[in-house]
Order: C-alpha cells, then sequence, then structure tokens
C-alpha cells in the first residue's frame, strides 16, 4: 500500500483557501482534511472537530510540551497547529490529506521527512484581498489592515512554494488545485506498490 500524499495549501487571509477547498472536496475523491487546534474563539458558524479543534492556552501548552504539534505558531493573538499523530495515521493509511496552513508553519513542515506538497493560493492583485476582508466584516478595521499587512509579507513565502493557484475566478482556480492533486498523484514515486503489483502479475503468468 502506497503511502499518503500531504498536500499543502497556503496564502494571505482573503484568498480564499476555505472556500476553495470547499469545492475541491466536492470534485476529488479519497481526500481528507486535517482539521488544526486553535486558542482563538470560534466563529458563530464554526464548529469543534469540524473547523477547528478549539483549545484553551493551557491545553495548547500541554500539546506542545508533549511533542503533539507538527508546527504551530502565533498569529493575531491567537495560536494555530497541526496535530502530529493525526497527520501520520492518515498518510499511514495510504490516504491523502490537505493541510490549511499558514507559511510559517508550512515552512516547518517543509522542513520534515513528510514529502508535502506545497500550494500557495492568492488573487492577482492586493486590493481583492483588502475587498474581501471587508465583505468578511467580522473584524474590525484595525484588524482588517493589520491582515492585509501580514498578507503582504507572506506573499514573499510564495517563491518557497511548488505551485502558485491565482484566485480571480473561484472554478477556475478550484481546477488548477484540482489538477495539482490528480498529477501529483499519477507520479512514479507515488506509484511503485502498484508498478511492483504488475510486474508480479506479470512474473506469475510466465511461471
Amino acid at each position: 500500500m502506497r503511502k499518503g500524499i500531504l498536500f499543502v495549501i497556503s496564502g494571505p487571509s482573503g484568498a480564499g483557501k476555505g472556500t476553495v477547498l470547499k469545492e475541491v472536496f466536492k470534485k476529488v475523491k479519497d481526500l481528507t482534511y486535517s482539521v488544526s487546534a486553535t486558542t482563538r474563539k470560534p466563529r458563530h458558524e464554526e464548529k469543534e472537530g469540524i473547523n477547528y479543534f478549539f483549545k484553551t492556552d493551557e491545553e495548547f501548552d500541554q500539546m506542545i510540551k508533549n511533542g503533539e504539534m507538527l508546527e504551530y505558531v502565533n498569529k493575531y493573538g491567537s495560536r494555530y497547529g497541526t496535530i502530529k499523530s493525526y497527520i501520520e495515521k492518515v498518510l499511514n493509511e495510504g490516504k491523502d490529506i490537505i493541510l490549511e496552513i499558514e507559511t510559517i508553519g508550512a515552512q516547518k513542515v517543509k522542513k520534515t521527512r513528510l514529502e508535502p506538497v506545497s500550494i500557495f493560493l492568492t488573487p492577482s492583485k492586493l486590493d481583492i484581498l483588502t475587498d474581501r476582508l471587508k465583505y468578511r466584516n467580522t473584524e474590525s478595521p484595525d484588524w482588517q489592515q493589520r491582515r492585509l499587512q501580514i498578507g503582504i509579507e507572506e506573499m514573499m513565502s510564495a517563491y518557497d512554494y511548488d505551485y502558485l493557484v491565482i484566485n480571480d475566478d473561484l472554478e477556475n482556480a478550484v481546477d488548477e488545485v484540482v489538477a495539482i492533486i490528480k498529477a501529483e498523484r499519477l507520479k512514479v514515486k507515488n506509484n511503485k506498490d502498484l508498478i511492483d503489483r504488475i510486474i508480479n502479475k506479470g512474473e506469475k503468468k510466465n511461471d
């Protein structure tokens, strides 16, 4: 059984990562979404274990102390992290998983032995980020401005990713992410077990 593929997707706030992934999961089978842990309070539409695992600061500290986090980052006054055991379990079961995390966290994951496939999602203009943050209307203007500034800084990390997807048109962005996933699944390095089975079956027929 082949090991699963870890996909990492990042981008500035307002890039539309959640919206794109929602549509990607409608088109791609056998793909698991990694649920991150966070110390921030849930928004009204968010649910425990589906959007995030909501933790207290004390619980988060204990998880770090126990080495349970694959990566974690401080952002906007809260902490976000990926639970290591969950990722490893899914991959060892031969399932592909997609991880939506910040650029700092993605850099940490890229340094591990998990060989993640990284995708950077962004609109083509920063003005689009500003409009989307205003439309979201979940934060004060000061927080929106701070998120935009951090987004500009995050854009510098785009050079370190494997793929760049421009999200000006939702349907096109979704199709491109789907194409990346399908292409990675077809790589020889991810199908050595299948090649072995084909060869072994051929040898048995020749016996």
